[in-house]
């Protein structure tokens, strides 16, 4: 299963909880770009009302690029690995801003439990 696939999920599961969605509205109007080393690229757009909406291809405007081979980013967004630690071993690029992105993954990690 790629890392898209896998995002698929999460992000569904975001939209379907009325809880999540709310702590989504912290990124309205915010877009992160994902790089799998060997898969499509694709990104999220926030909405105004806390929903996600997942995309394949390159987005307009980023605030964050994500990058990393399809596997670690697949085990990052179910749990299976630790964000900071793959960042901190190189398995993990993240250019564009790293704090909002660290606050993704806990939001995702929500999602996923």
């Amino acid at each position: 299963m790629s890392s898209y696939d896998v995002f698929e999920g999460v992000v569904s599961r975001l939209n379907s909880s009325e809880k999540l969605k709310q702590e989504l509205r912290q990124f309205s109007g915010k877009s992160f770009q994902f790089k799998p080393n060997s898969g499509q690229e694709y990104y999220v757009n926030f909405k105004d009302d806390g929903s996600a909406e997942l995309l394949k291809g390159t987005g307009q405007r980023q605030d964050a690029v994500i990058s990393a081979d399809d596997g670690i980013l697949s085990d990052v967004m179910t749990g299976k690995a630790d964000a900071v630690r793959a960042f901190l071993m190189g398995k993990l690029k993240v250019s564009g801003d790293l704090f909002l992105s660290q606050k993704l993954v806990s939001v995702v990690k929500k999602a996923t439990q």
